[in-house]
């Protein structure tokens, strides 16, 4: 795709949850997001190219995820599980994810935002210090295991470093 593109990006609903489910397969995943999100523990956003899921994210309102970037930044929430579809990098998709997300934060009162971010992904560590993230020197490390391709049971573990930045509040002008 490349270049500017404008998505629809927006909290799931159920009937989003089901196109995204068969236009975007990724086993009980999407299920778990709407799960946290209906117990109002997250927002699950979906960013969509008409029809087509294209990028998702999660808005996590009880804070960080891991334990040392909790302890950190106790009043911050974290903005996790972005991920846009191949073919679609590049093209602003996941801008605009986290820029709804740090909107909803701003309308919540929430201050700061964290994203956290692998070691070795350069390319999601470029776009965050873009868009005003800054480093902390926090690290966590996850183990985690997931549903592959082809519905087998995989083990991962990554070690992340939270980025942090302060959010403008929302101001209301009276007129």
């Amino acid at each position: 795709v490349g270049g500017r593109v404008t998505a629809d990006v927006r909290p799931v609903s159920a009937e989003d949850l089901a196109a995204l489910g068969s236009r975007w397969p990724a086993h009980d995943v999407w299920d778990g997001h709407a799960a946290r999100a209906a117990a109002g523990e997250a927002t699950f956003l979906a960013a969509w190219l008409d029809d087509d899921p294209v990028g998702v994210a999660l808005v996590q309102w009880e804070g960080c995820v891991g334990a040392a970037a909790r302890t950190a930044h106790p009043d911050a929430v974290e903005i996790n599980h972005l991920h846009v579809r191949d073919g679609h990098r590049g093209a602003r998709i996941g801008t605009g994810l986290i820029d709804h997300a740090e909107r909803l934060a701003s309308a919540r009162g929430v201050a700061r935002t964290v994203l956290a971010v692998e070691d070795d992904n350069q390319a999601a560590r470029g776009l965050y210090l873009r868009l005003g993230y800054r480093p902390t020197g926090v690290f966590d490390e996850c183990a985690y295991s997931y549903l592959d391709d082809h519905g087998v049971e995989r083990r991962a573990s990554e070690r992340s470093e939270s980025l942090i930045k302060a959010l403008l509040p929302l101001r209301t002008i009276a007129i």
